[in-house]
């Protein structure tokens, strides 16, 4: 998609005419009614922060409420505001009605405090449970190096307890060694 941008910027420019941004990416979405190069986005409940979307370019698709990111990152954050975990992927979509996301391509999460992190193709988030899941092949790093693969997963936004569906270790956790 950024060379498809880039393709259109050089293209503007080397005509002679003023270029015209909006419509060269708006054609990369067609649906799009509004369009946010570096969007930086917080999610609030109830005047709680919760998550805190950035995203390189975001296309706001007015009738169906909903918005594409692409290269995204979203922060999440318990009901004291300290970060739970962080989200990246190539592309999601937001509903800003419920506040529900699909992230996709390349998708991570990472819990900072417990040195665990998530890798799977696609991942949902459903706000109103605080929870997250995947349908989709997963691997879960763990901070001892204990490597688990499952065929789903589900858990919190903040991953404090992971669940994988039919999962096995392939990579047990190193052996703690006793501290003299």
């Amino acid at each position: 998609m950024i060379l498809a941008l880039s393709t259109c910027l050089t293209a503007c420019r080397d005509s002679g005419e003023p270029p015209l941004v909006a419509e060269d990416i708006l054609r990369l979405n067609s649906e799009a009614n509004q369009v946010a190069i570096g969007l930086k986005h917080y999610v609030t409940s109830e005047g709680i922060r919760r998550a805190y979307v950035e995203a390189d370019t975001a296309f706001f698709i007015e009738s169906k409420g909903l918005v594409e990111l692409s290269v995204l990152q979203v922060t999440f954050f318990n009901g004291i505001g300290d970060t739970t975990s962080v989200l990246t992927s190539s592309e999601g979509t937001y509903d800003w009605n419920t506040g529900d996301m699909t992230a996709t391509e390349n998708v991570v999460v990472v819990n900072p405090r417990k040195g665990r992190r998530v890798e799977t193709s696609v991942l949902y988030y459903n706000r109103s449970e605080d929870r997250i899941w995947s349908d989709a092949a997963t691997k879960m790093f763990e901070a001892d190096g204990t490597v688990v693969e499952g065929t789903a997963f589900e858990s919190n936004s903040g991953m404090e307890q992971v669940n994988l569906t039919s999962a096995r270790a392939v990579s047990p956790g190193a052996r703690q060694q006793p501290v003299q």
